[in-house]
């Protein structure tokens, strides 16, 4: 019993003193920084230009899904292809040496044929010259 008093006196003690410190530091904190904008605080207006279309984001295009299905439609076969000699053909290839052989590092990474250890090793060789 009186171990309980003793802590019913030391408690009603200690739980004000930490409430009055506790008060006193946060009035210090006000006192020594400017306030911040938090929630509920009062804001200046922004005055944002006026949005162009409603709700905040621009209108999707509208989905058209047919009842039924439509046949396919012909296409026509064109007349006379150029020929190919004339037209260049883009090259997929890299150009360049670094280009080239940093492509051929990325396939034998993509397809498990080296450790990342040694690609990340290879890459710096290549990109150093």
């Amino acid at each position: 019993m009186n171990n309980l008093i003793f802590w019913i006196i030391v408690c009603s003690w200690l739980i004000p003193m930490g409430i009055r410190m506790y008060n006193r530091s946060r009035q210090r904190r006000i006192r020594d920084f400017p306030p911040q904008n938090y929630p509920g605080q009062n804001f200046p207006p922004q005055n944002y230009p006026p949005q162009n279309y409603p709700y905040g984001y621009p209108p999707q295009p509208p989905v058209i899904i047919p009842a039924e299905p439509q046949p396919p439609v012909a296409t026509p076969a064109p007349e006379a292809a150029p020929p190919s000699s004339t037209v260049p053909q883009p090259d997929t290839a890299p150009h360049g040496y670094r280009a080239r052989k940093l492509a051929e590092l990325d396939q034998q990474y993509s397809d498990g044929k080296i450790a990342m250890e040694d690609y990340m090793l290879l890459r710096q060789e290549i990109m150093n010259g």
